[in-house]
């Protein structure tokens, strides 16, 4: 899978995107850490399990022909550090401010030139829940290639969630006052 046209929807949400339509989706998921687990391992963790998703590797490039056409190309400087990033979020609140933080992030255009996706680990300052929030392009993933995705990221998440929540089989949500 070194290169591979874009298919005519792909490339359509690709051309379709500006500044004031950008073509991105995203998902936010909430967790409960497991005790002693820090925001460090997390952090390693979705970067090592994105890594390992071939098509987050790769990047969209220009092609001679079709003419307007492009291709997915592996990126051959591609670093999972440039795409997971973790943010703190102070309100008391953490839901809220996870919210909040999140419509702010996915305001944000996904930049061009790197693979289109970014991923965001949402942390409180006192160390309670957790979210993450998954950004990809449109082109990059829609129907079952983001669902595929998904479950390559968070697969292992399990093992760093509180046991309880892990035998439920669903993100721990905090109760809302």
């Amino acid at each position: 899978m070194s290169t591979e046209l874009l298919a005519p929807l792909d490339l359509a949400f690709w051309h379709l995107e500006s500044d004031a339509h950008p073509m991105h989706l995203g998902a936010l998921a909430v967790f409960a850490p497991a005790p002693g687990t820090g925001p460090g391992q997390i952090l390693e963790l979705l970067g090592s399990r994105a890594a390992a998703i071939p098509r987050l590797r790769m990047s969209v490039r220009d092609v001679l022909l079709p003419v307007g056409g492009k291709a997915w190309t592996v990126d051959k400087d591609f670093d999972v550090h440039r795409h997971v990033e973790r943010v703190v979020v102070a309100d008391a609140d953490f839901m809220a401010g996870a919210t909040r933080l999140a419509g702010e992030l996915m305001e944000r255009p996904l930049g061009r030139g790197l693979p289109p996706w970014r991923m965001y680990l949402i942390c409180g300052a006192d160390g309670g829940p957790f979210a993450v929030l998954v950004k990809l392009h449109h082109a990059l993933a829609d129907g079952m290639r983001a669902v595929a995705i998904g479950a390559g990221i968070f697969d292992e998440i399990a093992a760093v969630t509180s046991a309880r929540t892990a035998a439920r089989g669903r993100t721990a949500v905090p109760p809302r006052s």
